[in-house]
């Protein structure tokens, strides 16, 4: 009996530390790499089906020596959810939350906005319970706000994510924003990743953005149109190779063909550069957003008064998109922005959400990913969604499981050692009593 309780503690005790290590995880930056092998960890991918969507959380810091500019930072009394500001306690409440819309996404492509480092990515997917998810992180430059765009996925890419380090000058050529500069300022895309998947026979080349703060203000403009150039660059680039293109991400800019729910009108020229990718005036990259009503069309609440509360459409605005080659775009199978929460409460942004729909052909993949892609998410609750999830989940093998895996070993090499042990003591026993 005391061998049983003892190989059950061992057991349970190798479940439960597997889980708390890999939502632990280790360094804040060591996510940035590829598993090799197959089946799961199988960077050729066939699929019919395929969820991508790009969500700003909003500061998902661990409020542990956060920037001074983190709604966590003591003393801060304005933060997501309008509870325990300026505190680790409110940050980690912050990272609940934003894992339970995680879960009722259940996107197998998800770009994250505004994330600390690795072990936030793996506190999500911990917290998230979809193990499927490998995290991916490579680290950028913004030193004042330390934030980082980021990505969870269930298909893995072909590399690992790299970043765009060119530098351009600004304003750009032909600037309408009415930022003048003659001592010669370049600036960097301090957030940004890209990364290669092989998907059905293309290689899809996926850019995420997260560009320069506030629309209207004419350095910033400037300064987004520049990143933007950088951006663009990396896309034509892509676009030469033959590859296919996803660009998506927080441009903080607005569309100039799409008006959004406000009829925001840009000041900058950010998405003409990104969609016309050549330089040539023509448009080379599809903008979602044309799948959307104009009443859909809005991903940022800016709280303009500073009131705490959402004070109708007019604080509401489309900055977040989604932009593909047209091939790509052939596949859409629709668009939805996901507005089903208090933007005061979880985030000051909404997640887009793309579902593609490759055909009868494709599908090889089906089981491990896309399984949602035709799923829409209006109307959805966190207990709808959180069940669906679930359903996709089931058979998975994840960090837990492996902890399983371990017991087990463990649990055999333990009683493999106890009856040799035994066996030996009884031969020593018999031995000592004839000498005897």
């Amino acid at each position: 009996q005391a061998y049983v309780c003892l190989l059950a503690l061992v057991y349970i005790s190798c479940f439960l530390f597997s889980k708390q290590a890999y939502a632990a995880g280790g360094e804040p930056f060591d996510c940035n790499w590829i598993p090799e092998g197959g089946g799961a960890n199988a960077t050729e991918h066939d699929l019919s089906r395929l969820r991508v969507a790009s969500f700003n959380v909003e500061w998902l810091f661990d409020g542990v020596d956060d920037p001074h500019y983190s709604p966590w930072y003591p003393g801060k009394t304005t933060c997501p959810g309008m509870k325990h500001c300026g505190t680790k306690e409110g940050a980690q409440e912050h990272i609940s939350k934003i894992s339970e819309y995680v879960k009722l996404l259940n996107a197998d492509i998800l770009n994250l906005v505004e994330v600390e480092d690795c072990n936030i990515l793996r506190e999500l997917i911990s917290r998230s319970d979809i193990s499927e998810y490998w995290p991916l992180l490579k680290k950028g430059i913004d030193t004042a706000t330390k934030q980082n765009v980021a990505m969870l996925t269930k298909v893995l890419p072909s590399e690992p994510l790299y970043r765009l380090e060119d530098k351009q000058a600004y304003p750009v050529e032909g600037s309408k924003c009415g930022y003048e500069n003659s001592s010669g300022k370049r600036t960097t895309l301090s957030k940004n990743y890209v990364a290669h998947f092989r998907i059905n026979g293309m290689t899809v080349a996926v850019h995420s953005l997260h560009l320069k703060a506030f629309p209207k203000d004419p350095y910033s403009c400037a300064k987004r149109e520049g990143q933007a150039k950088i951006a663009q660059a990396s896309i034509q680039a892509s676009i030469a190779k033959g590859h296919e293109v996803i660009v998506f991400g927080d441009f903080n800019d607005f569309s100039y063909e799409y008006l959004d729910v406000q009829g925001s009108v840009p000041k900058s020229d950010v998405l003409k550069i990104l969609r016309d990718a050549d330089s040539d005036g023509g448009a080379d990259l599809v903008n979602t957003m044309e799948s959307l009503e104009k009443h859909e069309r809005y991903t940022n609440w800016w709280d303009r008064n500073s009131n705490d509360v959402v004070d109708g459409t007019i604080e509401y605005s489309q900055i977040d998109h989604v932009l593909l080659t047209p091939k790509l775009a052939t596949y859409v199978a629709s668009v939805e922005v996901f507005h089903g929460y208090d933007p005061a409460l979880v985030s000051d942004h909404f997640p887009i959400v793309v579902n593609f729909d490759f055909g009868a052909g494709h599908g090889g993949e089906a089981a491990a990913a896309g399984q949602g892609a035709s799923r829409g998410l209006e109307g959805a609750s966190l207990a709808g969604g959180a069940g669906e999830a679930d359903e996709a989940d089931e058979g998975k093998v994840g960090p837990p499981m492996m902890g399983v895996i371990v017991g087990t070993v463990f649990v055999i090499v333990f009683v493999t050692t106890a009856v040799v042990w035994r066996r030996g003591a009884k031969k020593q026993s018999v031995t000592f009593r004839a000498i005897v």
